[in-house]
């Protein structure tokens, strides 16, 4: 089961934006999809404030249900100042198939895992904020991540950054807004 569940989460971060867009695609319009919960648990001024930059349009968001793997309730806004741009997505993930926990760890561990980290400039961070498991992972010249997740049950939230990897926000920051989304729930 460890193995098959690894293959599952190994990388779901990068997937689940994915798989609503492909899911979205394949079933044509979404009629009747529910508005994002998500998208009431930071405000854009509080994203500002800890991460810098102004929003460049309003939030928008989504929720999807994949039978069987997931429901996914994400938000997304782009961040817009003094030469960087860092688009933010606040994710709530619930029905999972198995604790919200475990499949923070088994992502992070196979995310750790990767060659790609070896490289020069490359940077992975893992590290507890509070109740938030952190990890921030970039590399020279490609969209680098800093994200946080508190599990929740059978799933979990958490606040995603992306940017140059020189540029991303620390895991405190990040944390500390993962920790507010969560107290919003």
């Amino acid at each position: 089961m460890h193995r098959a569940a690894f293959a599952s989460f190994g990388c779901l971060r990068q997937r689940s934006a994915g798989l609503a867009i492909l899911t979205a695609a394949t079933i044509g319009p979404l009629h009747g999809q529910q508005a994002a919960t998500a998208c009431k648990l930071l405000q854009v001024s509080e994203l500002e404030a800890a991460i810098g930059g102004k929003a460049s349009a309003t939030p928008t968001g989504f929720k999807q249900s994949v039978p069987g793997t997931m429901t996914l309730d994400e938000c997304s806004v782009v961040l817009k100042g003094s030469g960087q741009t860092h688009p933010v997505s606040i994710r709530i993930v619930t029905d999972l198939p198995m604790d919200g926990a475990e499949a923070i760890k088994l992502r992070n561990t196979g995310e750790a895992r990767e060659s790609q980290w070896t490289v020069a400039g490359a940077k992975l961070e893992q590290s507890t904020v509070g109740s938030a498991i952190c990890i921030l992972a970039g590399r020279p010249n490609v969209a680098s991540h800093t994200t946080c997740s508190i599990p929740r049950g059978k799933g979990y939230v958490e606040v995603d950054v992306i940017g140059s990897v020189a540029e991303l926000p620390s895991m405190a920051k990040v944390g500390a807004l993962a920790q507010k989304a969560v107290s919003r729930l």
